[in-house]
């Protein structure tokens, strides 16, 4: 047991430091960071999606920018895609699961917006993740700035956004705790720029 213990974190702490040691990273990151800053600064909206766990994480990233991170401070504009399920049940049924964020940001994004996926994999032929190409895609036409927290295996999303943050695993369980951290990092400097 203890064995395994130390192992998971062995495996963690294996991560970070390959980040910490990865330009890519930290210019992805603070590409991201001021794309976000800049946003709050001028009023502009955030929405967030994912599937699975990666919707949940959107969730979360949402309720840290809406409610607060570390400090009392004024609410922004950010909404999570994965909450309403009329809308996600609705759109799913009528038109496909492919669209079901798309769908969203069309009424919902203007330009300026910034519009951030979440995804563990890549976009896989017969629909894996498709939601998520069609929603940068969408975004990008709507005159959105678009962010995505990827893993290495994201290969066809990476032109879709202004900034790859990339987690070097191909856990998917690893890649999502992973994300989390990188999202409160993001909230602190949101919040340092207020």
């Amino acid at each position: 047991m203890r064995n395994l213990l130390v192992e998971a974190l062995a495996v963690r702490s294996g991560i970070y430091g390959r980040l910490l040691n990865d330009v890519n990273f930290f210019q992805s990151f603070w590409t991201a960071s001021e794309i976000l800053v800049n946003a709050v600064c001028k009023d502009k909206k955030i929405l967030i999606f994912g599937n699975g766990g990666s919707a949940a994480e959107a969730q979360h990233f949402a309720a840290e920018l809406v409610c607060k991170f570390e400090k009392k401070r004024r609410a922004l504009p950010a909404i999570a895609l994965t909450t309403d399920s009329s809308i996600l049940t609705a759109q799913s049924n009528d038109f496909g699961f492919d669209s079901v964020f798309s769908r969203q940001i069309e009424a919902l994004c203007k330009p300026g917006d910034v519009v951030i996926g979440l995804t563990t994999s890549d976009v896989y032929p017969g629909g894996h993740s498709r939601n998520i190409l069609n929603a940068f895609s969408v975004a990008r036409a709507n005159g959105a700035k678009t962010i995505g927290l990827f893993s290495t295996r994201t290969n066809d999303l990476l032109s879709y956004v202004d900034a790859a943050i990339l987690v070097p695993s191909e856990s998917m369980a690893l890649v999502q705790e992973v994300h989390l951290a990188i999202i409160h990092m993001l909230c602190g400097e949101v919040e340092k720029s207020l």
